[in-house]
């Protein structure tokens, strides 16, 4: 399949029509149309990433992060360079990920056990589980997602009703405490922790990373549905260290 083809065929699965107006997502680099073989699936294209897609004879990486966000003046990363020299392609598939039925909320959705879930503030997911004590919860979550730590405020001792959201989710806490009993997204700032704790509401913080990667096994998925031939490797990256 070549590389026009394949993306085709994301874009009829994951339509761009999801995507917000603020985005950009879809191709960010075609360097050259020839047939698929190996393929990357990442979060982020890091030069790290980068450099095992050239070095290992990748003909494309797939992230959900954009490679492109912001307008280039010029390709003059070396990055940018060695990938377009080594005919490397690139798709990012952003918010239209977070929306899709079966993308990024619903893969969190999945990990995490939520069951009877629907969607809420229309990326988010809300579901339940068996009633535990939050504070078991906690150390679940943290757990299933591989996180070196969450940061988390309590308001119930126990929880049933949570809603997800993965990656930068701070602005709908607020609408989750309407109708669960705990909410789960990977990046808060210090005000909104504080104001889910004085409203008395659960919230974990567990990681933009770590509430994101779940989907990549989706993504790997559908670049076999699409053609079974294809080679396909994840490679989880974090750059970020913690001690």
């Amino acid at each position: 399949m070549k590389v026009t083809e394949l993306y085709k065929y994301f874009d009829e699965s994951i339509p761009c029509e999801l995507s917000e107006d603020w985005d950009n997502d879809g191709r960010m680099l075609i360097s050259s149309d020839k047939d698929i073989k190996n393929v990357l699936v990442a979060l982020d294209v890091t030069p790290e990433v980068a450099e095992v897609a050239v070095k290992g004879g990748y003909d494309l990486i797939v992230t959900h992060h954009p490679l492109i966000f912001k307008p280039l003046k010029g390709i003059t990363d070396p990055m940018f360079v060695a990938l377009i020299k080594a005919e490397v392609s690139v798709f990012s598939f952003h918010t239209r990920l977070d929306t899709v039925e079966g993308g990024v909320n619903d893969c969190l959705a999945a990990a995490l056990g939520l069951e009877n879930t629907e969607s809420f503030c229309e990326m988010g997911r809300i579901g339940d589980i068996d009633e535990m004590q939050f504070d078991e919860f906690v150390i679940k979550v943290k757990e299933i997602l591989g996180c070196e730590r969450v940061n988390f405020v309590k308001g119930k001792d126990s929880v049933k009703r949570v809603a997800v959201l993965g990656g930068g989710g701070k602005d709908f806490w607020s609408d989750a405490a309407k109708i669960a009993d705990a909410y789960i997204t990977g990046d808060m700032s210090y005000n909104t922790m504080l104001d889910a704790h004085k409203a008395g509401f659960s919230v974990i913080e567990a990681g933009h990373f770590h509430t994101e990667s779940p989907v990549l096994e989706r993504i790997c998925d559908l670049l076999l549905d699409a053609d079974g031939s294809l080679n396909v490797d994840i490679m989880k990256f974090y750059p970020v260290n913690t001690i």
